[in-house]
């Protein structure tokens, strides 16, 4: 059934994305800004993420045919990176794998920060972008490369509505809602990256033994 595939890959590719957590960092660089134009960097920020993951995902394969790397390789490598980003939002800090601290002030004093570093990498980052290329890669979720295509499209929804009411949602979630909503994301990435580990580590034997 084509909903269910597309809740199976919406799952990771959400929290891997994590638009609530880069509000802040929104609001930040967006400060000195205009509503109009904070509003015009929301869609920026929200169709270059979703256009970044959803090449990303089409052409995952292709690179991986070219590099000759197994999709359990890239599934075990990809598992160890979510895990490590995993721990950063269990521990709610800002993790270097999205943007570092040179490239958040550098934000600050572009004039237009939707496509970098808000786009590229605080959403479509290198876990997210291996995410989608494991998920297009594998065809997890069943249904083919369908699913996948609409849930990144419904993750770009999601995140454009949450960086336009991002004001509002300043307002009314506390410091301490905020944590709790980046460390229940980063239990829920943790296993997701562990299960991406144990699958490919599991298929890469299987196939040793069986070979």
């Amino acid at each position: 059934m084509l909903l269910i595939d597309v809740v199976k890959v919406f799952i990771p590719v959400f929290v891997i994305v994590s638009p609530i957590g880069v509000v802040p960092l929104f609001l930040g660089m967006t400060q000195n800004d205009a509503p109009e134009r904070r509003r015009r960097t929301a869609w920026i920020a929200a169709i270059a993420s979703t256009l970044a993951l959803a090449l990303a995902s089409l052409i995952g394969q292709h690179i991986f045919d070219f590099f000759g790397v197994s999709i359990d390789a890239f599934r075990i490598a990809g598992g160890i990176l979510l895990f490590i980003i995993a721990l950063d939002f269990v521990q709610v800090r800002q993790t270097r794998m999205k943007a570092t601290e040179p490239e958040i002030a550098e934000g600050v004093e572009k004039q237009e920060v939707g496509i970098i570093p808000l786009a590229i990498p605080m959403l479509a980052g290198p876990g997210s972008i291996a995410t989608v290329m494991v998920l297009g890669g594998s065809g997890e979720g069943g249904g083919g490369m369908l699913p996948l295509l609409i849930a990144i499209v419904l993750t770009g929804i999601v995140t454009l509505v949450v960086l336009l009411l991002a004001g509002r949602m300043q307002k009314h979630l506390a410091a301490s809602t905020l944590g709790i909503v980046l460390r229940l994301e980063g239990l829920l990435l943790a296993a997701i990256a562990v299960q991406m580990v144990v699958t490919g580590v599991t298929n890469l034997v299987v196939a040793s033994l069986g070979s």
